[in-house]
């Protein structure tokens, strides 16, 4: 009975021990696939809305990573979306205060969108460009060009210039508002690309983010205009249906043949980003642009590379590290503002680095180019210091080729041996100078002490002062003593006198009988 009882119970013990395995191991699974696909070095997060525009971007402004793409070089009409650019130029070349006065050409060669100005009506370079990004005056961005330029032809080709500077490679422009015309096209990339440049511009973020604005009466409308922002993420201009509480500006666009355009800027726990949208639909390119930078700022994260790689050199083994002694301040560094952007899900060490000493900006020594996978995920600049590099703390640990310990201290003591021997031939005063003596009196006079007193000299300068004060004693004491040595003094000085006055008193009868026998 115990036998069987025993068996039983061992039986059932098995059946325990493998019901928890497989309990286990139902546990550990999805962990370790969720965790695989971290280890992918091409993950990236997908966006689970579907994008309907044509062509659609989002990039994060800090790094120019782009996080989605959908046909980002394909060509389209980017509509009223140039007058981004045409905004920039104005900034970059003209003084707010600057009058601005309509053409006939700016007025009737312009069509669509506008605040009804007339012909020769005079307006300031800020009230045109504020009519420009929240009305989306056509006629004023007319007039802006021909006022800096002088002539629309000369406008578009700075247009044009602007855009190869900023990076541009498949984008052409022919006019300053966006209107219709074959040879007028963007793509997403380029577009982007100018957004990000505008933005950086402290007075262009003012106008983008501008609600409402008022125009002052002019020389020809004597009633205020009133200015509102089209940008419905922004203002709630007919609707509040579609605002974004971290959207800071953009700009909208229409034509027929563009279809719905729209850059749109947002700003969310230190996350800058941008989207674009080429031949979008209405209202369906507001809820894109909302499904764009929750995926943005849902999947993503701006880490600081100098932060990062301080963290790495603190892990690293103690023969890496630098000595706790070193006090001195390192000569380079990696820039404190630089940045690259991973997915939450991704650690930094999963990126690579390449090094490129190529066509650096002033005072840049090296960049620092950061991917994931096959994705360009943002640069840092290895920048000087106001340090100042000390030779004699190099280490020859350091350096790539080095010469070994014995020779290095032989060298230098022959090296020390020689300067002294030159020090000794050369004379004091051929060493003496006279800039630097007086910077530093005391250390230069310390030294002339220590030499003086090291070849003898300051003894026999003791002998000589100490012979001069015994003289000037054992005068003092005669004088002080002897009355016949004062009362000899007092008579050569009393003679003195008397032969003075004698002279006097000749020179004076000398000349009396002169100026007689004159007479």
């Amino acid at each position: 009975m115990k036998k069987d009882w025993n068996e039983k119970m061992n039986k059932i013990k098995r059946i325990l021990m493998l019901v928890l395995c497989l309990a286990l191991l139902v546990q550990t699974v999805p962990i370790d696939a969720k965790k695989s696909k971290n280890k992918n070095k091409n993950y990236w997060p997908k966006q689970s809305e579907k994008i309907t525009a044509g062509a659609a971007l989002l990039m994060d402004l800090d790094t120019e990573t782009l996080l989605y793409s959908k046909n980002i070089d394909k060509k389209y009409y980017p509509a009223s979306i140039t007058k981004i650019l045409t905004v920039l130029l104005a900034v970059e070349n003209s003084s707010m205060d600057e009058i601005v006065t309509f053409s006939e050409d700016s007025i009737y060669k312009t069509g669509g969108s506008g605040i009804a100005r007339d012909v020769g009506e005079k307006m300031t370079m800020e009230e045109c460009l504020y009519a420009v990004m929240l009305e989306s005056a056509n006629e004023c961005a007319y007039a802006v060009a021909e006022h800096i330029a002088g002539s629309l032809n000369k406008f578009v080709k700075m247009m044009n210039d602007r855009a190869k500077k900023i990076g541009c490679t498949a984008s052409h422009f022919v006019n300053p508002n966006g209107l219709p015309d074959k040879k007028h096209y963007v793509t997403a990339r380029d577009m982007a690309l100018i957004a990000k440049e505008a933005y950086a511009n402290e007075t262009f973020r003012l106008f983008c983010g501008t609600k409402r604005y008022t125009i002052q009466p002019t020389n020809k409308h004597k009633e205020p205009t009133y200015l509102l922002n089209h940008h419905k993420m922004l203002y709630p201009n007919e609707t509040d249906a579609y605002l974004y509480d971290y959207c800071t500006g953009g700009k909208t666009g229409f034509t027929v043949a563009a279809g719905s355009t729209l850059v749109t800027y947002a700003e969310k726990d230190g996350m800058s980003l941008v989207a674009v949208i080429l031949k979008g639909s209405s209202p369906q390119y507001w809820v894109e642009t909302r499904a764009l930078f929750d995926y943005g700022f849902e999947n993503f994260n701006l880490c600081n590379v100098a932060e990062y790689a301080e963290n790495e050199n603190t892990n690293a083994d103690e023969e890496t590290k630098y000595d706790t002694l070193n006090t001195n301040e390192p000569y380079a560094q990696i820039d404190p503002q630089a940045k690259i952007i991973l997915p939450k899900t991704v650690d930094f060490n999963k990126t690579t680095m390449k090094v490129n000493y190529d066509d650096l900006p002033k005072n840049v020594l090296a960049e620092l180019e950061y991917n994931y996978g096959k994705r360009k995920i943002g640069v840092a600049h290895v920048i000087r210091t106001n340090a100042t590099v000390d030779k004699n703390n190099i280490k020859t640990d350091d350096l790539e080729e080095h010469e070994p310990d014995t020779q290095i201290d032989q060298k230098n003591n022959e090296e020390s041996e020689n300067q002294l021997k030159k020090e000794a031939d050369t004379p004091f005063f051929e060493k003496f100078d006279s800039k630097e003596f007086f910077s530093d009196i005391p250390g230069h006079m310390l030294d002339l002490f220590e030499m003086m007193l090291s070849n003898g000299i300051i003894v026999i300068v003791c002998i000589v002062i100490v012979i001069l004060l015994l003289i000037l004693f054992i005068y003092r004491t005669l004088f002080n003593r002897s009355y016949v040595l004062r009362q000899k003094i007092a008579r050569r000085k009393s003679r003195k006198r008397e032969r003075k006055q004698y002279i006097t008193i000749y020179d004076t009868h000398n000349t009396r009988r002169r100026r007689r026998r004159k007479r």
